[in-house]
């Protein structure tokens, strides 16, 4: 009788936890950068221009790099199917916060919705990730 080999959990594979680590690292620097950027804003200590534009933009560079780390590790993922689960996922992240971005943007031309800041996009963008992510997983299974 032939033995099936137990398939792998993602999470023990090296390119999944070269993703994560990277990810928690960039996510960290876009904390550290973020809350003192927030800080001066609030309490008027940010220099004048142009370092002014220059200390506004610092958070922006590790979303950048969380772009980059998300290509990466679609790039290293060794198994096929987990690489398109993953772009599944992205993509339908990606789709979502489209659709919400603009519903809420109709709802603030039209209904008088107050206006919401662009850069919580990249937050609604991660928990869409996680969702889209949980979905696919769960659509996959079995």
């Amino acid at each position: 009788m032939a033995h099936a080999t137990p398939t792998r959990s993602i999470m023990s594979k090296p390119s999944w936890r070269r993703y994560m680590l990277r990810f928690s690292a960039a996510m960290a620097a876009y904390v550290a950068v973020l809350v003192p950027v927030d800080y001066a804003a609030r309490h008027g200590l940010l220099p004048p221009a142009p370092w002014l534009y220059l200390a506004a933009l610092a958070p922006a560079i590790p979303v950048a790099l969380v772009v980059l780390i998300v290509l990466r590790y679609l790039q290293e993922e060794e198994d096929e199917y987990q690489r398109m689960l993953a772009i599944r996922a992205y993509i339908s992240a990606a789709g979502l916060t489209l659709t919400i971005c603009t519903g809420w943007g109709f709802l603030q031309d039209f209904a008088g919705l107050p206006q919401i800041s662009l850069h919580h996009v990249f937050v609604l963008f991660c928990v869409c990730q996680g969702v889209a992510t949980g979905w696919v997983k769960w659509r996959a299974r079995g």
